[in-house]
């Protein structure tokens, strides 16, 4: 058999202003992309410019917040169309022509635009997406025909939206801020120990770990890829290949069988009884250090290093850890001097995994939410950057420090940001249109 070797003062999150006018791109168009962003994102014009090309009336209750990343450029906006509201995401283009440029007719990623907001609407007066369903196009042309004093005008202006959490901490005071973030990330901890919990009803405690390991180790990366890989390969598979070689070719035969069902190489020599390769493959892409195979590769490592227990190691390594980095550093694996899974990822299966699974256990509840308090916060994600501005306490200053805030970040955003909550959120108090 062969084994295989796997080696200043706090400013809102919102497209930057211009820094100076351009017009000529192409020289037919009076704005650039850019710039009709940002007169969107402050909603830097009156409401009567904004024109659906149907004719049905429109109106924007909250311009949705920054994608920051790929896909659409607004989520979560807020509108009226015809007198019926709707939410969903919002593409910016100069010209509504360019959807089928930029490829978004192809990409599943944008299904969720509701509205397709353009200065020159050339493609007709709704935008088909990847799903099949169509989206509105709005135009700011009809209406600015003639008025190219009143477009700069708008990219001067100072923005007439702005979402009500930038005040809280003057409103309600920092104690109150950082104690609301900290619940919230305590009650999204929890939830995750409430999924675990019918994991470990369905599959066993082993299982479900490993099943959590695997989902975890997919963020970032093809997701819902590791998530077939869970149902295609349990642990019982792992701990059956691994019974039946030595020691030392293990984690090279683990890994080549993962690599396999993953649709990612070829059947390891020598192996048998493994499932078919999980359909579509797992999607290899990216930077080498976070590719699927050197993910699975430590997967691998780690299952070994918990001497294929995971729930004792799990269980073990909160009971013994006196500080969050020690925790950390027992759930990072490496090999042949190469990490597979580093800090940054062991912490992320600290926070997700291992302490929602330590309090199922009565007596490890109490070290666990200690611990938990006591995590460091990772990089800002993308997709709270734009809260976790608004919240800063001054410049310099992060809004979070610690994971559990981190964790209400996002808590928040799935409970209010992302549902048309700005405005009723426990952050916004009471709130005037500036």
């Amino acid at each position: 058999m062969v084994a295989l070797r796997v080696a200043e003062t706090r400013a809102p999150y919102e497209p930057r202003a211009p820094s100076r006018l351009l017009l000529a791109e192409p020289a037919s168009d009076p704005l650039t992309e850019a710039e009709l962003s940002w007169i969107w994102a402050g909603q830097r014009f009156p409401p009567e410019a904004l024109q659906a090309v149907d004719g049905r009336p429109l109106r924007i209750l909250n311009p949705g917040r920054p994608g920051g990343g790929a896909g659409p450029d607004f989520l979560d906006a807020v509108f009226e169309l015809g007198g019926e509201q709707r939410r969903g995401d919002v593409e910016i283009h100069v010209r509504a022509s360019a959807w089928h440029g930029h490829g978004h007719a192809f990409d599943p990623a944008y299904d969720g635009v509701a509205l397709h907001v353009v200065f020159r609407a050339d493609d007709g007066p709704d935008t088909r997406l990847h799903s099949g369903a169509r989206a509105p196009v709005a135009a700011l042309e009809p209406w600015l025909a003639g008025r190219a004093e009143e477009l700069k005008r708008w990219l001067s202006a100072r923005a007439l939206w702005q979402e009500p959490c930038r005040d809280a901490r003057a409103h309600f005071g920092d104690d109150a801020v950082d104690g609301l973030l900290r619940e919230a990330g305590e009650r999204r901890l929890r939830a995750k120990t409430d999924a675990l919990r019918a994991q470990v009803a369905a599959y066993g405690a082993e299982d479900a770990l490993w099943r959590a390991v695997l989902d975890n180790l997919g963020v970032g990366g093809d997701r819902p890829g590791f998530r077939r890989l869970a149902d295609a390969f349990p642990v019982s598979l792992a701990q059956r290949l691994t019974d039946a070689v030595g020691a030392a070719e293990a984690r090279g035969v683990l890994t080549a069988a993962l690599v396999y069902v993953a649709g990612l190489g070829p059947l390891p020599y020598g192996v048998e009884g493994l499932p078919a390769p999980v359909k579509p493959a797992l999607m290899s892409r990216g930077r080498p250090a976070n590719r699927p195979q050197r993910r699975l590769a430590g997967l691998a490592a780690l299952y070994l290093r918990a001497g294929r227990d995971l729930r004792s190691h799990a269980l073990g390594s909160v009971a013994a850890a006196d500080k969050a980095g020690a925790l950390i550093a027992s759930w990072q694996a490496t090999a042949d001097g190469v990490s597979l899974l580093g800090p940054d990822r062991a912490r992320e299966l600290v926070l997700n995994v291992v302490l929602p699974f330590a309090l199922l256990e009565p007596v490890l509840a109490g070290q666990a939410m200690a611990l938990a308090a006591s995590l460091p916060a990772a990089t800002a994600y993308g997709k709270t950057r734009f809260l976790e501005a608004n919240l800063a306490p001054s410049a310099g200053k992060r809004a979070v420090r610690g994971a559990l805030a981190q964790q209400g970040l996002l808590s928040l955003l799935s409970e209010w940001c992302s549902q048309g909550g700005c405005g009723r959120c426990p952050l916004s108090g009471p709130y005037v249109r500036p």
